[in-house]
């Protein structure tokens, strides 16, 4: 994060190895729910799929702390203050193993009840079930994994994240293959497969912050509650996860739940690619607000609306014209009416992704400048609020197939409130 390299050069660096990343980690559920539909069933993957609120809660736990504690390490080092940044590092590793072992305990504790809260039905309970018996002892891994993984950017090391996490895609494809097809372990399998990739992509980078190469140093502490005033509500914005598969069920049942799965990969992939942007250029965002370089810190979101745009053409354009395409990977040529409504919902949603990344951006620049309020008004909007109201309204008023078009309802309204947010954040920075 220092000026050896001029300020768009440091920014295609960082955020195309945060999209890289995201990207093939974006691939893990994908390569569960395509080897556990060819060697399971269409059931299995809707299992898979509504499994994948746990992994994102494992993912939001680590993109809080990992957002929260990367704006202030890089405002720590901004301003010179190394002894801070070492402290915060090794507290923010020790809280995470700690909260890592409470999920699994919990989760195996209430497996069946969790199955069921996720929104596991007769045909899904079993594979659900199965699915997190795998995937619960892993959790200190999954979330240690993704924190390390934005802190190795922070720490200057974009391509050996990039490195790591296709260590660990690789692995996993490989342990899936061997688990569902070579030893017949189903759901579990597949399951067990990404704990152990994601195990291994813990060694890499824990090995890599014992070494002599890294800024930050793993160093006694202690514990300092307070920090987490300023931490928690830094990420807490790029935390919140979109959990809407209860609303979905009521209105089309588990069979609907199969283009939802195919719909929710897709957008994992387009939401990942602007969340690459997004948090790969914040440590830059930061680094510079806490030197105090207003006019740095502008440029670096100009460079990222940018970017936003150019691939939301790309992305929206490509996921439009190629969705029948996408729909036929997942589900095959037997059932055609199938095919059809998950090819025209995934048009509808689709929409929503002309104003996702903007939305997206703006509330990562506003989480990289301290203003936590703001950027979690924005997260909260896309991925609660809104959208829940929107799911219910247009349920309620047009029935099942209306609710795709919720997201773009979200994203409209969330749209507006962005800019004012940014307007205002302009205001505020010039008086």
């Amino acid at each position: 994060m220092q000026d050896q390299r001029s300020l768009l050069a440091q920014f295609l660096r960082f955020s195309s190895a945060t999209v890289a990343s995201l990207m093939v980690f974006s691939l893990y559920s994908i390569v569960d729910g395509l080897f556990v539909a060819k060697g399971v069933g269409d059931y299995a993957m809707a299992a898979v799929n509504l499994a994948v609120p746990f992994t994102n809660v494992m993912f939001s736990i680590a993109v809080t702390f990992a957002v929260g504690t990367s704006t202030i390490l890089s405002i720590y080092l901004g301003q010179g203050n190394r002894e801070h940044a070492n402290r915060l590092f090794s507290q923010n590793l020790a809280l995470l193993v700690v909260i890592g072992l409470t999920i699994t305990a919990l989760v195996l504790i209430f497996l069946k009840p969790f199955a069921l809260l996720l929104g596991a039905e007769e045909e899904t309970l079993g594979y659900t079930m199965s699915y997190l018996r795998g995937l619960a002892p892993f959790a200190i891994c999954f979330i240690v994994s993704y924190n390390l993984e934005i802190l190795v950017k922070t720490d200057g090391r974009p391509m050996l994240a990039i490195l790591t996490v296709c260590i660990g895609c690789l692995t996993n494809c490989v342990l899936d293959y061997v688990a569902i097809f070579v030893l017949n372990w189903g759901a579990w399998g597949a399951a067990f497969a990404t704990g152990l990739s994601q195990l291994l992509t813990c060694v890499i980078y824990i090995t890599h912050f014992l070494g002599k190469h890294t800024t930050f140093h793993l160093v006694r502490f202690r514990p300092e509650g307070s920090i987490y005033r300023r931490l928690i509500p830094i990420g807490l914005a790029d935390g919140v996860t979109e959990l809407c598969n209860h609303v979905i069920l009521r209105c089309i049942g588990t069979d609907g739940l199969v283009s939802y799965t195919i719909i929710a990969y897709t957008n994992t992939l387009v939401v990942n690619i602007m969340l690459g942007v997004s948090q790969g250029s914040q440590p830059l965002v930061s680094f510079q607000y806490g030197r105090k370089d207003s006019e740095k810190y502008r440029r670096l979101l100009r460079y990222g609306l940018i970017t936003v745009a150019i691939m939301t053409a790309v992305c929206f354009a490509g996921i439009f014209l190629l969705a029948p395409q996408l729909v036929h990977i997942f589900l095959g040529s037997e059932k055609p009416l199938l095919n059809a409504s998950s090819t025209g919902a995934l048009r509808r949603y689709a929409l929503s992704y002309l104003l996702v990344g903007f939305n997206i951006l703006m509330g990562g620049f506003l989480t990289a400048v301290e203003r936590p309020r703001s950027a979690l008004c924005i997260s909260m909007g896309r991925g609660l609020v809104l959208q829940a109201g929107a799911l219910l309204l247009l349920a309620a008023l047009w029935g099942g197939s209306s609710i795709w078009f919720a997201p773009l309802c979200s994203e409209l309204l969330c749209f507006a409130m962005a800019l004012i947010l940014m307007r205002r954040f302009r205001r505020d920075t010039a008086a």
